[in-house]
């Protein structure tokens, strides 16, 4: 008899291959769980997504109540971080926390979720904190990273076969506003990396107002010191960028490759320290 395993679902494309992949060694039931889904009505589009390729496929599918506010209270003070930092470990936290607990209480040998399929996932992260649900809740996981062996290719595929919705962005509302950001960064005639040591509020206000002068709608700021709160939601709101300056060489790569311009500067060439005071 195969040993039962609850496999937690994030969207029907990258469900598109991973269950049947794995119903050859085991008994596999979906498991679609994500309350950090925004707004209601993506949740739906993409629940209703999955149910449809379930049912194509004949995959067993669970579907717990989708609770938002559970998403909302646990990430509230994130929200303005950019992507990968700790909202998203939330994120996984809740998420597999709430597997685990699903597959204990109903009797699979293990979980697994198809997270580690996407490669804009921290899969490193994504197993450990699985493990760390595992261990809490007494039920065994399966590590994965089923990128591998052109895993994502597969998911990209198998998702076209069966004409499925693919959004374009991960899932919460910060997640929504950074994509769209990125598309608006995208379309500009340059895009400007800028770094300083320690970034400050007046910092964000002075590239707000380079940005506005230029005619540009966002740009990316990398910082050494890690910001205060308020001035991540500074940059929140004014649609800026805020990230490590551990990511600008990743940016780099990202926009050479679509072939787009970007500039390379130094906070000092946009604001003027020497005079004012920044508020962090």
């Amino acid at each position: 008899m195969k040993k039962k395993l609850l496999l937690h679902i994030c969207c029907a494309p990258d469900a598109a291959w991973i269950p049947e992949k794995l119903e050859q060694d085991y008994e596999v039931t979906c498991f679609f769980y994500n309350p950090n889904i925004y707004p209601a009505k993506e949740h739906e589009k993409r629940a209703f997504e999955m149910r449809r390729l379930a049912e194509a496929k004949g995959y067993r599918l669970a579907e717990p109540p989708y609770d938002p506010e559970v998403f909302e209270q646990r990430t509230r003070d994130l929200k303005y971080q950019p992507e990968k930092e700790g909202r998203c470990s939330i994120c996984y936290r809740l998420r597999l926390d709430e597997t685990a607990r699903y597959a204990q209480a109903n009797g699979f040998d293990f979980f697994a979720t198809v997270l580690t399929v996407s490669p804009h996932k921290l899969v490193e992260r994504v197993n450990r904190i699985g493990k760390a649900a595992a261990e809490k809740y007494g039920v065994d996981y399966f590590p994965s990273d089923f990128k591998k062996e052109d895993g994502f290719r597969k998911s990209v595929e198998k998702s076209r076969k069966y004409d499925l919705y693919r959004q374009d962005y991960c899932g919460c509302e910060s997640s929504l506003r950074y994509r769209q950001m990125f598309k608006n960064a995208g379309s500009q005639k340059f895009v400007p990396l800028v770094s300083g040591i320690q970034i400050g509020i007046y910092d964000i206000q002075s590239f707000r107002r380079w940005l506005d002068r230029k005619g540009l709608k966002t740009g990316f700021l990398f910082f050494q010191t890690v910001p205060t709160v308020a001035v991540f939601k500074e940059a929140y709101e004014e649609r800026i960028f805020l990230e490590s300056a551990e990511n600008i060489e990743w940016r780099k790569r990202i926009f050479n490759k679509k072939g787009q311009e970007i500039r390379e500067m130094n906070i000092s060439e946009i604001a003027n320290r020497d005079i004012f005071s920044d508020p962090l």
